[in-house]
């Protein structure tokens, strides 16, 4: 077998080392860099020229890329004519990454002070007044930014913090500061989701009568946290979207109207350490009267659909 074939079934789509690939990413290499590693990991020691061929990688960049890994201490090269290179063992690899990247993180904090300074010394050339009561949105792409905010808020929260989202939702932030940060806040929290036993994990901590059971399997496309009735993040569902998607609106109209549909859910949904039967045992909720909180979700969801398809092509979101 030629280095050629044993390189083109190392990165075959469905290989190891295409999600290796992806995770080390994470860690703050490009893919190609990535790649580059991953390559030399497997392969032992290379000259840029038989890294380039076997890789498809131009010349000039394959230089590139082994000069900014040698700086990152993941690769070292071999005295000689030809230099030749190699990777350093993926363990140790990974925890210098690691350090890399919390390296940068401290760095970041400690300029922050100076350029808030820097900032504030700079005049202010707009002529135009701002209106300080307009609504503001926000899309926020990936997890990350959606995760920044959405801790953002909970830390600000002073009086309510009401959640609406399957468990699925949740679990995409499980082992982040936002779910630790819900059970330690000190604001009225309400949860409605799709309970079940098997994600009992994710509401541990979380009293249970700060939980209801989201019954509805209609609801499952909504997902959304609304803070103090003043601001609300909105997770926009859709399949051609590769990442997490949301909107984020201080808009009084919209904060009410998600609010309205949280509170009629809310009040027709029980806790989840009750039954169904206990439910309705509990409550005396009239054939008319359950027919005028229909036609108030009919009319709230209208209004969301409306609107929000509005606001998604003011901001670009295509779906």
């Amino acid at each position: 077998m030629t280095v050629e074939s044993i390189v083109e079934n190392m990165f075959e789509l469905d290989s190891p080392i295409n999600e290796l690939n992806r995770l080390l990413v994470k860690y703050g290499l490009t893919q190609n860099q990535a790649k580059v590693y991953l390559y030399l990991s497997k392969m032992g020691i290379k000259t840029a020229s038989e890294i380039s061929k076997s890789l498809k990688i131009p010349r000039t960049e394959t230089y590139h890329l082994l000069s900014t890994l040698q700086q990152k201490g993941i690769i070292f090269s071999v005295f000689g004519k030809p230099t030749k290179f190699n990777a350093v063992g993926i363990d140790e690899s990974v925890v210098i990454l690691l350090n890399n990247e919390k390296n940068r993180i401290n760095e970041l904090e400690t300029g922050k002070e100076s350029i808030i300074k820097l900032w504030k010394m700079i005049p202010k050339y707009s002529t135009s007044k701002e209106k300080s009561d307009e609504n503001k949105f926000q899309t926020l792409q990936g997890r990350n930014s959606i995760l920044v905010k959405l801790e953002q808020m909970i830390k600000e929260s002073s009086e309510n913090i009401l959640v609406l989202g399957t468990e699925l939702d949740f679990k995409k932030f499980y082992h982040t500061d936002f779910t630790n940060l819900l059970k330690k806040t000190k604001s009225e929290l309400r949860i409605l989701t799709d309970y079940s036993s098997k994600g009992m994990h994710i509401f541990e901590d979380i009293p249970s009568k700060k939980i209801k059971k989201l019954d509805d399997k209609n609801r499952e496309d909504f997902c959304f946290i609304i803070k103090d009735d003043t601001e609300v993040i909105f997770f926009v569902s859709n399949s051609e979207l590769k990442d997490m998607m949301a909107l984020w609106t201080d808009s009084k109209t919209f904060v009410t109207t998600l609010r309205s549909l949280f509170s009629l859910i809310w009040k027709k949904a029980h806790h989840i350490d009750e039954s169904n039967a206990e439910s309705l045992l509990g409550s005396e909720i009239t054939y008319e009267h359950r027919l005028r909180e229909i036609e108030q979700e009919k009319i709230i969801l209208n209004y969301l659909q409306k609107n929000f398809k509005l606001s998604e092509k003011k901001l670009g979101v295509k779906k």
